[in-house]
């Protein structure tokens, strides 16, 4: 969200009647269908100030519709027309959502494109700290984006792309694409004053605005949540790329687990604040669980890596790059959910603690994977593996290192390695390890 938040209001009074809105939604922590408006008002009048209002309604979520199957599968066409369903309701409206229409930035008041610019127009209390946010957003994607002067570089959903003018600022050609023909105008405004090679292009998430260039990085600052295409717009995406570029994904709503303001892989953040601004503006605010939209883009020819920002949110950075042919276990990052079946990585691989799975690549790229184990166990050691239907079974021999060939006839999202798991350092042995180890993955490669 952009612009001026309102100035404070006067305190409002207590609520005490449990029969009252406000009380019920505080003291529950949720908020049905029908306290929707009752929330945008709210916000609308008071934003996110304290000592209002909104100190009931900060923080709660919505019970989803008793309509909303949790089952469904996450890349199918039903969940996704299920998310639309649920974006008609919170938004208030009976048509189909259209990005031209419905992402129309919010109304904009006393803009000075080149002095003050996005978050330097705030003024109300805590701007000072917010906003530092996302200057330390800004410095991770410079620091991870492996720029260089004269090379080139994509934003989208730019805004006042002030992270785009930066990167222009050190010499890279950088061109910007956003939705908003008034957002667009901002970024030419700056790109003329600091005669920069900075270039805005009005178009959709997705498109190449110069056709046929390459670009060394796309990155999308904020925006991403706001893809709704998303599984379309990613198998595009590498297209755009030079065969060394990354796409990095910085401040957006990606958590470690499903939680109640994203409680499914991928959807419609449901947190009051969130719910309020997409009744008032009609914007599709998603959220994702980082298993979900991590293993997608891996699923996707994708190698995936985390930079943790501890000292802020928004600079927290996802970085993806086309794979290579080996998946390295010594270095190979892992979302939290997958990482729970294996032990940290050591030097040459790393154990799994009895069954683990991998998220691959299911495009048409290889015909075949090989998985080089080595089992450091003192007895013979049944090892089995599933990958595209079928279960493959090897028996390593103590102290074996071996490499098993894999048909890649069907592909499939993962790959998982399931085996009896034993104690080094149990009673009886001179070992102090004490983990419950299965077998030890060295790498797996994709077989041209």
């Amino acid at each position: 969200m952009t612009g001026t938040i309102p100035p404070p209001t006067e305190p409002q009074a207590n609520f005490d009647s449990s029969a009252d809105p406000f009380t019920r939604i505080d003291r529950s922590g949720h908020f049905c269908v029908d306290d929707i408006a009752l929330i945008a008002e709210t916000y609308a009048s008071v934003r996110n100030t304290p000592n209002t209002a909104w100190d009931h309604l900060r923080g709660k979520y919505l019970t989803l519709p008793e309509w909303f199957r949790p089952d469904l599968d996450p890349l199918s066409d039903e969940y996704s027309a299920q998310q639309m369903r649920l974006w008609k309701v919170v938004a208030g409206v009976e048509r189909p959502y259209a990005a031209d229409v419905d992402e129309v930035e919010e109304k904009l008041t006393d803009v000075d494109a080149l002095r003050r610019p996005g978050f330097y127009i705030w003024r109300q209390q805590g701007s000072v700290q917010a906003a530092a946010d996302h200057v330390l957003a800004t410095g991770m994607l410079m620091k991870h984006s492996g720029l260089e002067a004269g090379m080139w570089a994509l934003e989208y959903g730019a805004g006042f792309g002030q992270t785009a003018l930066a990167f222009a600022r050190m010499g890279v050609n950088v061109d910007t694409v956003d939705i908003s023909s008034t957002f667009c105008g901002y970024v030419k405004e700056q790109a003329d004053f600091f005669r920069v090679n900075l270039t805005p292009f009005k178009a959709r998430f997705g498109d190449n605005p110069r056709i046929d260039q390459k670009y060394d990085l796309i990155w999308f600052y904020e925006s991403f949540h706001h893809c709704v295409d998303f599984k379309n717009v990613v198998s595009k995406l590498k297209q755009h790329l030079t065969s060394g570029g990354k796409i990095l994904l910085a401040g957006e709503p990606i958590a470690k687990l499903e939680y109640a303001a994203v409680p499914y892989p991928w959807g419609l953040r449901l947190e009051s604040e969130v719910i309020a601004v997409i009744r008032n503006l009609h914007w599709f605010e998603l959220g994702y669980s980082e298993d979900f939209i991590s293993n997608f883009f891996v699923n996707n020819g994708y190698t995936a890596e985390l930079f943790d920002c501890p000292v802020s949110g928004l600079g927290v950075t996802y970085s993806f790059t086309p794979r290579t042919d080996k998946i390295a276990m010594e270095t190979q990052w892992l979302p939290c959910v997958d990482a729970e079946g294996w032990h940290a990585p050591e030097r040459d691989g790393r154990w799994t603690r009895g069954t683990a799975s991998l998220a691959l690549d299911q495009t048409d790229s290889f015909r075949a994977l090989d998985v080089t184990v080595t089992n450091h166990h003192d007895r013979q050691h049944a090892l089995n593996i599933e990958y595209g239907g079928v279960t493959t079974t090897a028996y390593v021999e103590a102290g074996q290192q071996t490499t098993i060939r894999i048909e890649a006839r069907t592909r499939t999202p993962k790959i998982t390695f399931a085996s009896e798991t034993l104690v080094p350092g149990c009673p009886g042995t001179a070992s102090s390890d004490t983990r419950a180890l299965g077998i030890f993955v060295h790498s797996i490669d994709y077989v041209p």
